[in-house]
């Protein structure tokens, strides 16, 4: 029971993290769009800057609800985020008229613009896409622009095992991607299903985690395991605080005699 309380405690905390790491981009970007929106008249370059902000105004409020909703939020928060940045790009230009909309997306795999696939099969994916219209004018600025915002984190797990006369050693294989690039991760943690436990493998006294720098990470640790297919977990979180797992079946390697 305190094992379970504390994994409770420990959900809510990530949950409260999240939020608060949604205010800060939101809050952060709020600035930086105030301070970019005095120059908007003095030239192409100042408004092609003013565009860019509110472009990237919309990734942070994109990725602070992906952050929010990974870690237990709810899947609404999504729209109800963009329904927020639209009002303030809306209320705080000065210059005529600016209306930026939102559409989720909402074809298969997505819904509500949100895509959480955490499977077995060794792919896990948090995901989360929206389009956006932007219309500006006035003071002789005509702007029509459409952009999409997707940001997905996605890990991919593989690996065997070799029979050591009783014992398995195991080799785990994990690949963090940002939009189908290599990424370095926050924070992981692994596990394995012994005997229908999920079982810490850094405790055992073998257990080795090897980081290549490049977005790819291999684990290895050796255990007396009953079972001829050994699943495994990983539950990482990326730079920016999207969570995403995923688990996958180890097979005994055939090389081993």
């Amino acid at each position: 029971m305190k094992g379970m309380r504390g994994r409770r405690r420990r959900g809510q905390i990530l949950i409260i993290a999240a939020f608060g790491m949604a205010i800060v981009l939101l809050s952060t970007q709020a600035y930086i769009y105030k301070v970019s929106r005095g120059h908007v008249s003095s030239g192409y370059d100042s408004l092609g800057d003013y565009v860019l902000s509110v472009k990237l105004g919309s990734e942070h409020a994109v990725t602070a609800s992906l952050i929010n909703v990974s870690n237990g939020g709810a899947a609404a928060n999504l729209g109800d985020n963009l329904d927020r940045w639209e009002a303030f790009v809306a209320g705080d230009y000065r210059f005529g008229r600016c209306d930026l909309n939102s559409t989720l997306a909402s074809q298969p795999p997505y819904s509500q613009g949100i895509w959480l696939d955490w499977g077995t099969d060794g792919v896990g994916v948090s995901s989360a896409c929206s389009d956006f219209t932007m219309n500006m004018s006035g003071r002789g600025v005509e702007v029509d622009l459409s952009y999409e915002v997707n940001v997905t984190t996605s890990v991919l797990v593989s690996g065997s095992y070799s029979d050591l006369g009783g014992d398995s050693a195991v080799t785990v294989i994990f690949k963090l991607y940002n939009e189908r690039s290599p990424t370095l991760e926050n924070s992981t943690t692994l596990a394995y299903l012994k005997s229908g436990s999920w079982e810490d493998p850094t405790v055992l006294g073998d257990y080795s985690a090897l980081d290549y720098g490049n977005g790819t990470y291999l684990y290895t640790f050796t255990d007396t395991i009953p079972e001829s297919q050994i699943p495994v977990r990983v539950q990482a979180y990326d730079l920016r605080g999207v969570f995403v797992q995923a688990e996958a079946t180890l097979l005994r390697d055939e090389g081993t005699p």
